[in-house]
């Protein structure tokens, strides 16, 4: 067989006819070197922000998300996050407060809105991921706050994502 009948593998190096669409030893692909097999090793595709209408103040129920306390320690708090259109209110069940209501509050910036509450102003947010194999967090410029969300919660997020603009997984 002449040699422009085949292909090299360019990780082990085994010859294949041109008909053999992957290696199979090491499973890379002769077209896309990033895809090994049938599964691609790309591992997160951020989306960029479209456009679309949310009806702000949203809540979002069931959050659980990793917080600074007043004594500079990180604590998780469970209940709400809820969007305003400032930004994004992480708010503790402990506090008590009505999601919606504090939704319509504008705080000067990013801070505690309470003993086990947190606000993010939708400006600071560089990016929001969750991605099973990476994880799941909002991003600041200088920190990530860890953010847990039931399966529907992070459709929601990513609603309010594009609405304010931020990138997101």
């Amino acid at each position: 067989m002449p040699s422009s009948d085949l292909w090299n593998c360019p990780r082990c190096g085994q010859l294949y006819r041109l008909d053999e669409p992957s290696c199979g030893v090491c499973r890379v692909t002769r077209e896309n070197r990033d895809v090994i097999g049938k599964t691609s090793v790309v591992r997160s595709i951020e989306k960029e922000a479209q456009a679309v209408e949310v009806h702000l103040p949203y809540v979002i129920q069931e959050a659980r998300f990793n917080i600074p306390a007043p004594d500079g320690q990180m604590v998780w708090a469970s209940g709400a996050l809820a969007a305003g259109e400032a930004g994004f209110f992480l708010l503790s069940e402990k506090d008590g407060r009505d999601p919606k209501d504090v939704a319509l509050s504008r705080p000067l910036g990013s801070g505690a809105v309470g003993p086990s509450s947190y606000f993010v102003a939708a400006a600071s947010v560089v990016r929001v991921v969750h991605e099973k194999l990476i994880g799941f967090w909002i991003e600041l410029a200088d920190r990530k706050i860890p953010l847990r969300l039931p399966k529907g919660g992070w459709e929601e997020l990513d609603l309010l994502c594009d609405h304010f603009g931020i990138r997101h997984t």
